[in-house]
């Protein structure tokens, strides 16, 4: 009998299989599409720590742009480094003060993960950096940097790297119920092409099925309660800025990024309720034109007509109310407790603290096993080679992690307090000198 059975051949799924494959775990992950061609293909493919969490909830800016760091090291072939610009106009919601306010608190964070120190950008260095961005009323800008990531490439070679160890992975195939003797989940039935049928016997199933994660555990009578939220985003078909950038939306509630690529430019993304199941998530003509407005409030010539959008549904854990309440945390279920031994949920999160999550996985896998060593996805590239060795840096309190989950209100009031004191420092100390196009450049190595 197997060790394990992965359910959900995502970005955490397939680093589910390649830790546990490490560990000398034996493991067959099921993926009913291609791998990481469902949520990890809508994202924006960044690897970030979140620098808009760190307005209410700056621990998990921490946890991410922590874990960040070792994808970074691990998976360097797979990123590149994208420098973003900030454009700061008169009369937006956040001026220029506390823009950089908020970049200067990012910085801790940044250096976890290998980013460079901000820049305050001039009015003039801006618009000779993004040729077309609207010049009326522009005050500057600031920039930061994150790390572009091919996100179904990243899923793909965690696959490859553990089916190198011996795991086993079905692409085409779900799991269609959990089989149960008594208290115990002992493994999956499974559909295949053509309508094959299996029962697939392990130990210990995960399930790493992203938004469907509740209806992979209705399967044992349980349930995980999700919010899920539809991100759209539009997909050019040829680079359109120079740089990535970071513009305040038509509804001056939200930002959106606008991220070249090889061959292409993303815009988005949208971030809406989504009432229905994750297989009824599309995207509406409101949200293209959304999107549309907002990148056109500040380039009048920017493309009409795009290529595709893609869209996406994020889990996230059982939260109401508004979007600065919720947080993008993840959590690992052991359903032992609720009579379903042997079941494994990884829920929520993010692509960028995906290494993490699947560590805490397979360590309650390992656990429940009884066997299986130390996690080593942080020291080996997926290549398998030594990765290179980073700086110790301090980890979020978990504690006050686990209070601040249970009280939204003060997660967001401990985020506010550290940018209020920040804000209040910066303005008696002033910001960082005025830098130019040409000191962009040589930052941040661009020819």
């Amino acid at each position: 009998m197997r060790d394990l059975i992965v359910v959900g051949g995502g970005v955490t799924g397939a680093g589910v299989l390649r830790d546990a494959s490490l560990r000398g775990l034996t493991g067959l992950l099921l993926e009913p599409g291609k791998p990481g061609g469902a949520t990890t293909a809508a994202s924006t493919h960044l690897i970030h720590g979140g620098i808009r969490y760190l307005l209410y909830d700056r621990l998990t800016t921490h946890a991410t742009a922590w874990d960040a760091g070792n994808i970074v090291k691990t998976a360097a072939p797979l990123l590149k480094r994208l420098p973003i610009v900030w454009p700061v106009y008169r009369g937006a919601s956040h001026g220029l003060s506390t823009v950089e306010t908020l970049v200067t608190c990012y910085e801790p964070f940044q250096r976890m993960k290998e980013g460079l120190p901000h820049l305050r950008l001039s009015a003039a260095a801006v618009t000779e950096l993004v040729p077309g961005l609207k010049t009326e009323g522009l005050l500057g800008g600031v920039s930061f940097d994150e790390w572009w990531v091919d996100a179904e490439g990243l899923t793909e070679a965690n696959l490859k790297a553990a089916q190198g160890l011996g795991a086993e992975v079905r692409l085409g195939w779900k799991a269609a119920g959990l089989i149960r003797e008594g208290g115990r989940v002992v493994g999956v039935r499974a559909e295949g092409p053509n309508g094959a049928r299996e029962d697939l016997r392990a130990k210990v199933v995960v399930n790493a099925a992203g938004p469907w994660v509740d209806e992979v555990v209705r399967h044992a009578g349980l349930s995980i309660p999700l919010r899920l939220r539809k991100g759209t985003h539009l997909v050019y078909d040829k680079p359109l800025v120079p740089v990535g950038l970071l513009l305040e939306a038509v509804d001056r509630g939200r930002y959106v990024f606008v991220v070249p690529f090889p061959g292409g430019t993303l815009v988005g993304p949208t971030d809406l309720d989504s009432p229905g199941g994750p297989d009824d998530v599309k995207t509406t003509p409101d949200e293209v034109e959304y999107l549309r407005a907002s990148v056109r409030r500040y380039f009048k010539d920017f493309p009409l007509e795009f290529k595709r959008t893609v869209v996406g549904a994020r889990p996230i854990l059982g939260q109401s109310g508004s979007e600065k309440l919720l947080s993008r945390e993840y959590e690992i279920f052991d359903h032992g407790a609720q009579g379903a031994e042997g079941l494994v949920t990884a829920g929520g999160g993010k692509m960028s603290d995906f290494r993490l999550m699947a560590k805490d996985t397979v360590d309650l896998a390992c656990e429940k096993l009884g066997k299986g060593s130390p996690c080593r996805t942080h020291s080996l590239t997926l290549a398998g080679q030594p990765a290179a060795p980073r700086p110790e840096f301090p980890r979020p309190s978990r504690p006050l992690k686990l209070f601040l989950r249970r009280h939204p209100r003060l997660r967001e009031l401990h985020a506010l307090s550290y940018l209020g004191v920040a804000l209040a420092r910066r303005l008696t100390a002033g910001g960082a000198p005025m830098s130019d196009a040409a000191s962009f450049r040589k930052h941040y190595s661009l020819g």
